[in-house]
């Protein structure tokens, strides 16, 4: 009789792909709050156009920012993530739009510590919101693409495989 032996947990997932939230932000930067933020320009749907002058991404040193978050841009990403809460709740009548809801209006007593302390829930949230719209993503958003590699690596690495198999 052949006996299973337990997996043996190995610890919590790490890469690139910053899985079982390897940091406290979940990746995500204020360039790419600022990236979401300016999906709802001139792009979005009527009702959905809340930028009328893009955000400029503060300069990142080797790829990585976290601050300074400007008022503007903080308070602009608190209205559409309180938006994106209302329509749900006008569609659902849930209780977890409702706390959304109630949360996103606590933070505008601050909301640059708001965004900075929810900046890893809130970008992602934009980025879906925006994708349920319709509204086209921008180049430079790495999350829309996959993963950052792109479609010829992938059959290269496929047509590789085949032929070493």
């Amino acid at each position: 009789m052949k006996h299973l032996r337990p997996l043996a947990v190995s610890g919590r997932a790490r890469g690139r792909g910053r899985a079982m939230g390897d940091d406290a932000t979940g990746g995500a930067t204020v360039t790419d709050l600022a990236i979401q933020v300016n999906r709802f320009g001139a792009q979005a749907p009527a009702g959905y156009q809340f930028v009328t002058v893009p955000f400029d991404a503060p300069p990142a040193p080797y790829g990585i920012q976290l601050l300074p978050l400007g008022i503007g841009l903080a308070t602009m990403a608190l209205t559409i993530y309180q938006r994106r809460a209302t329509d749900a709740y006008n569609r659902f009548h849930d209780q977890g739009s409702q706390q959304a809801i109630a949360k996103a209006n606590a933070g505008f007593a601050d909301p640059v510590t708001f965004v900075t302390a929810n900046l890893g829930e809130i970008v992602p949230t934009l980025r879906a919101f925006a994708d349920s719209l319709g509204i086209p993503a921008d180049p430079g958003d790495a999350a829309a693409t996959d993963a950052g590699i792109s479609a010829g690596t992938i059959i290269l690495a496929g047509i590789l495989l085949w032929w070493l198999l």
